[in-house]
């Protein structure tokens, strides 16, 4: 049986000074997880609260987790006060295909 495919959700709380920042690298390591390591796509959103809160989708838990092992952040991202993880296992899958 194949593995299904896997989803995260992460919640961040950035210090305001630091919104920029935050998003350019978010952007950035998005897209080289998409090109290098297979990642199927991630939607950054706001919550009511002010927090960032992400979608990502992958092939499966363990492609996460190799590409995640493979790009670990050389220092912290400044700015950010929490952050939370949720792991996901994809069950049905019926989001609209953009590209």
């Amino acid at each position: 049986m194949a593995e299904k495919q896997f989803a995260v959700i992460y919640r961040w709380s950035v210090c305001a000074e630091h919104e920029e920042y935050f998003r350019q690298r978010w952007r950035a390591g998005t897209l080289r997880l998409k090109d290098e390591f297979g990642a199927l796509g991630s939607c950054l959103t706001r919550a009511e609260n002010g927090d960032f809160v992400a979608f990502a989708r992958w092939p499966s838990e363990a492609a996460r987790d190799r590409a995640f092992a493979a790009t670990q952040p050389l220092e912290p991202w400044p700015g950010i006060r929490s952050i939370e993880e949720t792991r996901l296992q994809v069950e049905e899958d019926h989001l609209t295909k953009v590209c």
